[in-house]
């Protein structure tokens, strides 16, 4: 069963995802694919810093509810 956080979070990956995709397809110019390889990853980087968070905090809390 997925969490309403998780839920979230999936909906935001493929928007980014999407979002990334056109702005790869608009950014190809004679250069190459430079441009878009850049949005692309920094795509990932934002999306990997919100899964590290989340898994951060999921720890953390399952950390605290520990005794002692």
């Amino acid at each position: 069963m997925l969490m309403p956080i998780q839920v979230q979070l999936l909906a935001a990956w493929f928007t980014i995802r999407d979002h990334a995709v056109e702005l790869t397809r608009q950014a190809r110019d004679e250069r190459g694919e430079l441009t878009g390889n850049v949005i692309f990853l920094a795509a990932l980087a934002v999306a990997a810093a919100a899964i590290a968070a989340i898994v951060y905090a999921k720890l953390t809390s399952n950390a605290n509810k520990i005794p002692g």
